[in-house]
């Protein structure tokens, strides 16, 4: 049996037979592209060589930045926030709050700016992750449709996953730092939870806006709750003020008949059982250095897909061919063969030795059941 990519990665969520386990992940190495390519980057063609690239070696691709401009590039905004933009990634290198005050009222000022772009069908540049997502840089839905449908038409089967959805905790405490998030939400509770539902109404809006063009089949939610050892919040928290919001957003993709993704980083196994019942079909990453062991998984929940357990913080960057062919191995043979999506833990990031990327791909797209 032969699939195709979009075959693979459908027939993995629905538990159908499978030639080999789809390949799922971010591509943001320029060496990378060039050698999967067989072309050299210019300014001029980032963006054909890019999806070329994934073209040839992925069946599932997440969001990805085309390398149109290899600089750093600094930048404010408004408020006073200032970026670190390159061509694969961004951060926030300054945040202009220095009292609880100050982070209040910029909650309530971005608050009324979100809601005032919704009623205009714009997005709001303050209510976006700021990380280089595909959907940061546009202005308003139709543009990221447009782009949307051109880029995916270029990566012929390979499926792209929907514009991602971040319901919040991400985007608030890269925009605030987990200091005056945790301050606001203690002393002003009803602004913190006006913040967060605007955030996450306003992902809503993007989905609404999204996904009846049915440009793809498969959507990620991104929600900040665990880090290596164990969990961000109290699970208490949690519960009260995170779950509702994945909720609304799971549900507002299955209406339009979208399989989800539930992406976290971190340890999460106290939560996995609550998300799977919330209606995710899968959940990412599995991070070996956060101890969620695919094995185990897989033991305990047969019927949901697991995804991007090659650690690209250590293995990918700094370990051996040998060393990655055995993880990829052990990784589809602890899998049980079934629903699952090989992948790095994150990305193919440019400090990932060209070879280890390889071998991690080779060594997966090679491996038929």
């Amino acid at each position: 049996m032969q699939l195709n990519s979009t075959e693979r990665v459908i027939n993995t969520f629905e538990g159908k037979e499978l030639d080999r386990l789809p390949v799922f992940d971010i591509i943001h190495n320029v060496d990378f592209i060039e050698h999967a390519s067989g072309e050299k980057l210019t300014s001029s063609n980032a963006e054909d060589i890019t999806c070329k690239a994934i073209r040839n070696t992925l069946d599932l691709v997440r969001h990805f930045r085309i390398p149109d401009f290899l600089d750093k590039r600094e930048s404010e905004d408004e408020d006073g926030f200032k970026y670190r933009d390159e061509w694969w990634t961004k951060q926030v290198t300054y945040i202009p709050v220095k009292t609880l005050d100050e982070a209040k009222n910029m909650m309530l000022k971005d608050i009324e700016r979100i809601y005032k772009a919704i009623d205009k069908k714009k997005f709001c540049f303050q209510a976006l992750e700021q990380v280089n997502l595909f959907g940061e840089y546009f202005r308003d839905p139709e543009e990221l449709n447009i782009a949307f449908e051109r880029v995916a038409g270029k990566l012929g089967d390979t499926m792209m996953i929907a514009p991602e959805t971040v319901p919040g905790l991400y985007t608030a405490t890269h925009r605030f730092g987990f200091q005056w998030l945790i301050y606001v939400y203690h002393d002003y509770p009803d602004v913190f939870n006006q913040y967060y539902d605007a955030l996450v109404d306003h992902e809503l809006f993007k989905i609404d806006c999204f996904a009846p063009t049915r440009l793809s089949r498969v959507a990620m939610i991104s929600e900040a709750v665990a880090f290596n050892s164990g969990l961000l919040w109290p699970l208490s928290f949690i519960k009260e003020n995170v779950y509702p919001r994945i909720k609304k957003c799971i549900d507002r993709w299955k209406r339009y008949g979208y399989y989800v993704i539930y992406h976290s980083d971190g340890k999460k196994w106290e939560i996995c059982q609550d998300i799977i019942n919330m209606g995710a079909d899968s959940i990412n990453p599995f991070e070996p250095l956060a101890t969620m062991d695919i094995k185990k998984f897989r033991q305990l929940y047969p019927c949901t897909v697991c995804g991007s357990m090659i650690d690209c913080q250590d293995l990918l960057a700094f370990g051996s061919p040998r060393q990655i062919r055995e993880a990829t191995l052990k990784a589809i043979e602890d899998s049980g063969g079934a629903r699952t999506l090989i992948g790095s833990t994150s990305e193919i990031h440019p400090e990932i030795k060209l070879e280890n990327a390889l071998t991690m791909y080779e060594t997966a797209r090679n491996c038929l059941l």
